[in-house]
């Protein structure tokens, strides 16, 4: 099965990636000048659902709600560069990958970190962007002078 070009993974606390297929779009009805891109919208600041075009949001396939964050930006950038038209596809998790391998979409954009699993079945580019996980503790708190996750134990967010 041909993997398919540009799918980016973003993942909190691991290398944010564009995942990639390599292979022709699978763009039949629009002839290539439509560049579909899934997301599942619902992870601010990344990606998010909004009711207007505000900000410069997209218009979500099927929808009458608009998407907006760095990995629509991201798509904007990447489908102007390619001078194509974006068309965000909004999927849950699970139907992400598997939309990639079909050709439903050209991309994804998406909190996914890179697995051996995942290579198996998409191609990633390069990252975007890195991220750190961080936590916040009160100075004068139970948990003040926690160096690492194991001197949380015990702890609740």
């Amino acid at each position: 099965m041909k993997k398919k070009i540009l799918s980016v993974l973003l993942s909190v606390g691991m290398v944010l990636s564009l995942a990639g297929c390599g292979g022709k779009a699978t763009d039949t009805a629009d002839d290539g000048k439509v560049l579909k891109v899934a997301m599942e919208c619902g992870y601010a600041p990344y990606n998010w659902t909004q009711p207007d075009d505000a900000n410069g949001a997209v218009p979500i396939n099927d929808s009458s709600d608009y998407a907006y964050g760095y990995d629509v930006m991201i798509a904007k950038k990447i489908a102007e560069s390619m001078g194509r038209e974006l068309q965000i596809v909004k999927l849950d998790w699970d139907a992400l990958i598997p939309a990639v391998q079909t050709g439903t979409v050209d991309c994804v954009i998406a909190g996914q970190s890179t697995t051996a699993e995942r290579l198996e079945m998409v191609d990633f580019s390069k990252p975007y962007y890195y991220a750190t996980v961080v936590g916040l503790v009160k100075a004068d708190g139970a948990y003040a002078d926690a160096a690492g996750l194991s001197d949380l134990k015990g702890a609740t967010c």
